[in-house]
């Protein structure tokens, strides 16, 4: 046996028994099942990350290799038992985000105790966590068992295993089924198409709201699309059955009561020749002395804009340069009379006006911005008539 080292931190133990584990060491087969208990773990650990970090779109640079666990320990004569811990080492990560790590290890762990706890019994539900994971994910854990087997998972090698639940070869089954069940209701998908499955006869839409890809089945409705060309760009509006899995997210439309798609692609195509054909005017475009020349930079921004509107389902071809060598777009029809101003530093000046009201809004969006379809999500999903 290894001692484990310095500055670790035991996240699980995990025991394999069975007849097949009486010899010395462990099938090889059998290894999978502790890579299959380290990725549903770290997987929960970064859920858990994430919902306590709505706002951030990415985990800290480093941290998913940070929480990555070893293979320290195996002992065992009648059984296999192996302990899993994750390395820190000084200094690589902070004291509050320690805690954290140690917080949602502890949680992923009580959440698969309390799923194979589940899988015994013919009662309750499914973990709600688990639910919220890829189900080949759960379904790779105990995949490797035989008849007699059993997998029990605890947070130290220190406990007395015959309290433990064991997550047999029937156990298994019976979590895989009630992994199967999801909950139905309707819904709605808008977004871009972003690929079309032509064997299958659906489609895979980048749904605005849900912020996630949604497939959609189109071969029973009337639906007819002509792709020429890859670049091609199609808007699709969907109505019918969606299946949501146990954290509430929309995974697919299961059927399709109404289904609009549109080739939105000379809209975008218009838009772009448009900002290109700015780059050609010189100084004094505007009288003869007055008009500064549209930069690189300044197109590069315009044409990022104009990837946050075929993003965001809402493409205006109007597009005029400004004295100062910027690009404005404006929304003629738009009920708010949109418009979005690249500057020449790169910024973003946006102005809607409330005509009944006599009333307008602004804002700002910093160049160092990257994500423009964040940054104008609320005011490209304005109704326009």
């Amino acid at each position: 046996m290894t001692e484990p080292h310095q500055d670790t931190r035991v996240v699980a133990a995990m025991r394999l028994s069975g007849a097949r584990f009486n010899a010395p060491g462990i099938p090889a087969e059998s290894l999978v099942e502790i890579s299959a208990l380290e990725d549903i773990l770290r997987s929960l650990v970064r859920l858990y990350w994430h919902d306590r970090y709505p706002t951030k779109k990415r985990m800290p640079k480093g941290y998913d290799d940070r929480i990555a666990l070893r293979l320290v320990q195996k002992i065992g004569e009648g059984s296999c038992r192996a302990t899993l811990e994750y390395d820190l080492g000084p200094g690589t990560i902070a004291f509050d985000e320690e805690d954290e790590v140690e917080e949602y290890y502890g949680r992923a762990l009580n959440t698969v105790d309390d799923f194979i706890s589940f899988a015994l019994s013919d009662e309750g539900q499914i973990p709600a966590d688990m639910r919220r994971l890829p189900p080949n994910k759960v379904k790779r854990l105990g995949q490797t068992l035989h008849t007699g087997d059993a997998i029990q998972v605890a947070p130290t090698d220190a406990v007395e295993w015959k309290g433990r639940p064991r997550y047999t070869q029937s156990a298994r089954s019976h979590a895989i089924d009630s992994l199967a069940v999801e909950t139905r209701k309707p819904a709605t998908v808008k977004g871009q198409v972003i690929d079309f499955h032509v064997l299958s006869g659906k489609m895979t839409v980048r749904d605005r709201e849900h912020k996630r890809d949604i497939t959609v089945p189109y071969r029973e409705s009337d639906v007819a699309v002509e792709i020429a060309s890859a670049r091609q760009l199609f808007e699709c509006e969907a109505e019918g059955m969606g299946e949501f899995n146990a954290d509430g997210r929309l995974t697919k439309l299961a059927t399709v009561k109404t289904l609009k798609v549109v080739d939105v692609t000379e809209d975008a195509r218009a838009a772009r020749a448009a900002v290109e054909a700015l780059a050609d005017l010189g100084e004094g475009w505007l009288d003869g002395e007055s008009g500064e020349p549209i930069v690189a930079a300044v197109v590069e921004r315009g044409r990022a804009v104009i990837d946050a509107m075929i993003s965001l389902g809402n493409i205006t071809r109007a597009v005029f340069p400004t004295e100062p060598g910027g690009i404005r777009f404006f929304w003629p029809e738009a009920e708010n009379q949109l418009s979005i101003e690249v500057e020449p530093t790169g910024a973003l000046y946006v102005h809607a006006t409330d005509l009944p009201a006599g009333t307008f809004v602004e804002d700002k969006v910093s160049p160092d911005v990257v994500d423009l379809v964040a940054a104008l999500d609320s005011w490209l999903s304005e109704t326009t008539s």
